[in-house]
C-alpha cells in the first residue's frame, strides 16, 4: 500500500501503520470560456465525409477539405468564402448532405490489376492522379497518389515478385564456337569479326567478357531480351527481367528459363534460373495493401482507397492516370435534407448536436415551416440560429414569416431577403449569395458581448436593393426594427461610415429585455461555462449544513473567479475599458439556497447573477446654442458628489 495517495482514497480515521502519509489535495479547477467563433454550416460540396463535421478554418482549408466553391445552391464552400471576407477569426464546421447520388471517382490501373476509389464522393476526386515509378529499393516501385492542393502522397519500395537468376562462371578463355544459350538462344563465341548472335573473343577474359556483356545489354533477341545482365569479375549474373513482354518470366515464372553451355571453361549454375517468387499480381496485392494500411514509413492514404484484382499485368512506370466519375449529389438536396434526423445516424443539421457551435445556418433553406425547430435545436444546443429569406424579399413577407412561423424566441435571427454581393475569387465572378453567410460571418467574428448592429461587413459590393439605387426609409427602418427582423443596410444608411452593416442586431424574440444578438451570445457563452467541467466536479462531492462548508465555499469561488476573469479590462474591448460584463455581479451559495432537506435530496444549488453591458442604439445629443446662453467652465478635476441626484428632504 503506497503512503501517496489523493485526498480521499484513504480513509484518515483508519489508520493502523505508524509512519508519514502523503495526502495529496488537487487545486481547484477553475472555468474556461468555450470558443464563440466556430460556426455550423449544412449544406453541398464537391468532398469530405456524408453527414459528418468536416472543421474549416479559411477558404484555402474549404478548397481542399469540402471543396471550391461553386455556383449553385446550397454551397458550402461559398458560405466559407463569404463569411470568411468578414474577418479572419472565424472557424467553421460543415456538414455535407447529398441527394443519394453521389459517387466518387474512380480509375482502372491496367485494366483489373488495380481499381483506385475516391475516398469520398464528389467532383473534387476526379481530380486525383495516380502514377507508379521505380522505387528506392530493388524489385520495389514507388506509387504516388495527388490529390489537388497538397502534397503528393508517396508510398516508397512496395515490392513485386522476386524474380529468377543464375549464374555463368568463366574459368577462363572459352574456345572458338562455344556456346553459352540463355532462354533457348545460343551464343556463339567466335575469333573473328561477329555477327548475329556471336561475341568476338578478346585478347583476354576480361576483354572477351567485356564484349559479352556489352552484347547482352544491346541485343534485340526476343529471348535473351527476357533478362538482365550484369558482371562481377569473371562470373555472369543472369537475372530474369520481370517487365519484359506480358510479364511471364516475372516471379515463379522465371524459373522456366533454360540455361546451358558447350565450354569447358563455362560453368552454369543450373539447368534453369531458380529463386523466383510470386507474379506481379503480388505486386497489386502488396500496393492495394500500403495504400489501404499504409506501412512503417507512412499512413493510409487520404484521398484512395484501393482494391486489387487478380491480374498478373506488368506495371507500367511514368504514366499518370486521373480518376474520374465522382459526382456531387447536389441538384437533388432538399430542405429537408438539410434539416437531416435526430436518430442514429445523424444527418444534415442535427450532426451539429454537441458540436459546440455558436451559430448555425442551414445553406439556402427556404422553408419557413422548419424554422421553429432550428430553434429548438438551437435552445437545446445553446447556440445561435440564423436563417434568411428569399431573393428579393419584401419586407411584408418577411414579417409575416417572424410572425407565422414559431420563432418567437433569442435562439433564432431572422435577415430579410435583400441578398447581397461578394466577390467570388476562385470563380472570377461577383455574384450574390444568402444574408445569412455574412451573419454567420460577422457572429463568428465578433465577442458575444457585442452586437452585430452597425458593425462593418467586409466583403460586400452590394445588395439587391442598392444596385438599383434604393435605399431604407425611416419608416421601412421603424417596421424592420419593431419587426423583430434584420436587413444589411447600403453605405450611405450605415450610422458610423459607408460601410453595410446589419441594421437592428435584434434576434426574433418579443420580450424587449432579450431581443438582441447580444443576450442570445452571451446567455450561450455563460450558460455554456456553467456547464463546464470544472462546474461537473462538484457531482458527487460531499455537502453539510455547515456555514462555512467547504463544498458550497468552493462552488461560489469558482463563479466568482470566473465573473471577475469576464468583468476585467483585460478580457474586454480597447485598452483599460469595460470587460464583457458589467459589475456588480452575485454569486449565492450557501445554506439560504441549500436547506438540509435539499441538500438530503442531493441537491446544490448555485444562484449567479450578471449583468450585460448594454448596445448603444440611440446617442441622443442635447444641444443649446445662442447668444445668451451661459456656459459655466470647470477648470478642477469634478468630483463624485457633482454628479448626485438630489434628494428632495422637505417634509
Amino acid at each position: 500500500m503506497s503512503n501517496v495517495f489523493l485526498d480521499g482514497q484513504q480513509n484518515l480515521a483508519a489508520l493502523s501503520v505508524p509512519g508519514v502519509y502523503g495526502d495529496i489535495i488537487l487545486p481547484t479547477p477553475f472555468i474556461a470560456g468555450t470558443p464563440t467563433n466556430i460556426e455550423g454550416l449544412v449544406g453541398v460540396g464537391s468532398w469530405g465525409p456524408l453527414n459528418a463535421i468536416i472543421p474549416v478554418s479559411k477558404p484555402s482549408d474549404a478548397a481542399i477539405q469540402i471543396g471550391p466553391p461553386k455556383v449553385r445552391q446550397s454551397d458550402l464552400a461559398s458560405y466559407v468564402a463569404a463569411g470568411s471576407q468578414v474577418g479572419g477569426a472565424i472557424g467553421f464546421y460543415c456538414v455535407r448532405v447529398s441527394d443519394g447520388t453521389d459517387l466518387a471517382a474512380t480509375v482502372s490501373v491496367q485494366s483489373t490489376a488495380l481499381t483506385l476509389t475516391g475516398k469520398y464522393t464528389g467532383t473534387l476526386g476526379n481530380q486525383i492522379t495516380f502514377s507508379l515509378q521505380n522505387g528506392s529499393l530493388a524489385n520495389s516501385l514507388l506509387a504516388i497518389v495527388a490529390f489537388p492542393g497538397l502534397v503528393p502522397e508517396q508510398f516508397n519500395n512496395v515490392m513485386g515478385p522476386t524474380p529468377a537468376s543464375a549464374t555463368a562462371t568463366f574459368t577462363g578463355q572459352p574456345a572458338a564456337n562455344d556456346t553459352l544459350t540463355i532462354a533457348g538462344s545460343a551464343i556463339t563465341f567466335v575469333s573473328g569479326t561477329p555477327s548475329g548472335l556471336q561475341v568476338q573473343i578478346g585478347t583476354s577474359l576480361a576483354v572477351t567478357l567485356s564484349n559479352l556483356l556489352a552484347f547482352l545489354q544491346a541485343s534485340a533477341d526476343s529471348s535473351l531480351a527476357k533478362c538482365n545482365y550484369s558482371l562481377s569479375g569473371n562470373v555472369l549474373t543472369i537475372t530474369a527481367n520481370q517487365f519484359a513482354g506480358t510479364g511471364t518470366g516475372a516471379g515463379t515464372g522465371g524459373n522456366s528459363l533454360t540455361l546451358a553451355k558447350t565450354s569447358t571453361a563455362i560453368a552454369v549454375s543450373g539447368a534453369t534460373l531458380t529463386g523466383g517468387v510470386g507474379t506481379w499480381q503480388t505486386f497489386w496485392t502488396n500496393l492495394a495493401n500500403v495504400i489501404n494500411n499504409g506501412n512503417a514509413v507512412r499512413g493510409a492514404s487520404q484521398f484512395v482507397v484501393a482494391s486489387a484484382g487478380t491480374s498478373t499485368a506488368v506495371p507500367a512506370v511514368g504514366v499518370t492516370l486521373t480518376l474520374s466519375g465522382g459526382t456531387d449529389g447536389d441538384t437533388g438536396v432538399t430542405d429537408a435534407m438539410l434539416m437531416g434526423q435526430d436518430v442514429a445516424p445523424r444527418k444534415g443539421m442535427y450532426v451539429l448536436r454537441n458540436a459546440g457551435v455558436d451559430c448555425f445556418t442551414l445553406c439556402d433553406m427556404s422553408t419557413s415551416a422548419n424554422y421553429a425547430a432550428m430553434a429548438a435545436f438551437a435552445i437545446g444546443e445553446t447556440c445561435y440560429a440564423i436563417q434568411s429569406g428569399p431573393k428579393g424579399e419584401s419586407i411584408a413577407n418577411a414579417l409575416a414569416v417572424r410572425a407565422s412561423a414559431g420563432i418567437d424566441t433569442p435562439w433564432f435571427k431572422y435577415i430579410m431577403g435583400d441578398w447581397p454581393s461578394f466577390y467570388d475569387s476562385y470563380n472570377g465572378l461577383t455574384r450574390l449569395i444568402s444574408p445569412a453567410a455574412f451573419g454567420i460571418g460577422i457572429y463568428g467574428n465578433l465577442s458575444p458581448q457585442q452586437s452585430a448592429l452597425n458593425k462593418p461587413l467586409q466583403g460586400i459590393s452590394s445588395t439587391q436593393r442598392s444596385a438599383l439605387g434604393q435605399t431604407y426609409s425611416d419608416t421601412e427602418l421603424s417596421q424592420i426594427n419593431l419587426g423583430g427582423i434584420d436587413v444589411i443596410l447600403p453605405p450611405n444608411s450605415s450610422p458610423g461610415g459607408f460601410y453595410f452593416s446589419f441594421a437592428t442586431g435584434r434576434n426574433c424574440s418579443s420580450n424587449t429585455a432579450a431581443n438582441g444578438d447580444e443576450y442570445t451570445r452571451m446567455t450561450n457563452f455563460l450558460i455554456r461555462a456553467a456547464q463546464s467541467k470544472a462546474a461537473g466536479s462538484f457531482i458527487g462531492k460531499l455537502q453539510s449544513s455547515q456555514v462555512n462548508d467547504q463544498t458550497r465555499a468552493q462552488a461560489k469561488a469558482l463563479f466568482d473567479g470566473f465573473s471577475a476573469q469576464l468583468a476585467s479590462p483585460v478580457v474586454g474591448l480597447g485598452i483599460n475599458g469595460q470587460g464583457m460584463i458589467d459589475t456588480p455581479w452575485s454569486v449565492v451559495c450557501d445554506l439560504s439556497n441549500n436547506p438540509q432537506n435539499l441538500q438530503a435530496m442531493g441537491y446544490l444549488f448555485l444562484y449567479w447573477q450578471v449583468r450585460y453591458l448594454n448596445v448603444v442604439r440611440y446617442f441622443v445629443v442635447k444641444f443649446q446654442g445662442g447668444g445668451n446662453v451661459v456656459v459655466t467652465a470647470q477648470t478642477t478635476q469634478p468630483s463624485a458628489a457633482q454628479f448626485q441626484q438630489a434628494v428632495n428632504t422637505s417634509a
